[in-house]
């Protein structure tokens, strides 16, 4: 009958699956006495087999014990019952109750509780220290800009940047002289030519008392075009 015994114990142990989490409770979600015997009882009772669980002192322990219709059983050494009063009917049956909840799924090898790695167990201040994630390094600051990466980036030579960064300075009567010089090519006769010098010539005074070399530029550029369009110099 031993055969018997130990092939319908590895059968039923095989075929009992984990009860649902019914209960609740600070530390988490928990399988309740009652689901942990609808989950094993008629797996059991299907290869002849009964669980029981009696209370045993000195010292005081819940046993567990798996008895095959052949009379064979297998128990566990006990849950211990810890209850700081026991005359208190309600701390007592609650010390039990947590005894044969976790005696039962120990020897019938089923999980009666979400797995947290013992830390519902173990005192706040002896938990493991959370990493904290590594700081991310310093953004190293921005580097100046020399003229020089200014001309590689733009593909232009360092003179073409002097040149453009005195054009950006310029008084805005430097401007206006550049604009004007430009649009001297523009004018196709000397009737267009003239009438700009006189629709300009109170700018043209102006330019000529307080940047007299504007003034000469703009002078040069002009007799230059009046040169083009008659063949012959004036002034402005």
């Amino acid at each position: 009958m031993a055969n018997s015994f130990n092939s319908d114990l590895v059968s039923a142990l095989a075929a009992i699956q984990n009860p649902p989490l019914d209960g609740k409770a600070a530390y988490g979600e928990y399988s309740t006495i009652r689901a942990c015997l609808e989950a094993a009882k008629p797996v059991l009772s299907s290869y002849n087999l009964a669980v029981t669980q009696l209370v045993h002192t000195n010292p005081d322990r819940l046993v567990t014990r798996i008895t095959h219709i052949s009379g064979e059983f297998i128990e566990d050494g006990g849950i211990p019952l810890y209850c700081d009063n026991q005359t208190n009917p309600q701390k007592l049956m609650a010390a039990i109750t947590y005894a044969k909840r976790n005696g039962m799924c120990a020897i019938l090898g089923i999980a009666g509780e979400k797995d947290d790695d013992g830390q519902s167990a173990t005192p706040p201040d002896q938990l493991p220290k959370a990493k904290r994630p590594k700081p991310a390094p310093p953004s190293k600051p921005a580097q100046p800009v020399v003229v020089d990466d200014i001309a590689s980036t733009l593909e232009i030579t360092p003179e073409q940047v002097a040149n453009r960064y005195e054009a950006a300075q310029a008084p805005i009567e430097e401007k206006w002289a550049n604009t004007a010089i430009a649009g001297f090519a523009k004018h196709k006769h000397m009737g267009e030519h003239n009438r700009w010098s006189s629709e300009n010539k109170s700018s043209l005074d102006t330019i000529k008392t307080t940047y007299p070399q504007i003034y000469q530029r703009l002078l040069t550029a002009w007799k230059a075009r009046k040169s083009e369009l008659e063949g012959k110099a004036d002034v402005i």
